[in-house]
């Protein structure tokens, strides 16, 4: 993957970051008052899920391109 790639990938999430970003904000502060329904439970462990797997992912890369800058 070339790092141009890379960089429109994370342009590209960090705008569906920035859409999904009142939603999660209204489930976090549901869960924090113990009101979420077990619909809304289910989303947010899905939210919460898929932001660590996000973040795996991005720190790969990171560590990829590092040691790919240092060869």
């Amino acid at each position: 993957m070339e790092k141009r790639t890379l960089e429109q990938l994370e342009a590209a999430l960090d705008a569906v970051s920035k859409d999904l970003a009142p939603r999660v904000e209204e489930l976090a502060q549901k869960s924090t008052d113990g009101a979420l329904t077990p619909e809304e439970h289910q989303e947010y462990a899905e939210v919460v899920r898929l932001n660590d797997m996000l973040s795996l992912l991005k720190l790969e890369a990171e560590e990829f391109w590092t040691m790919r800058a240092a060869s």
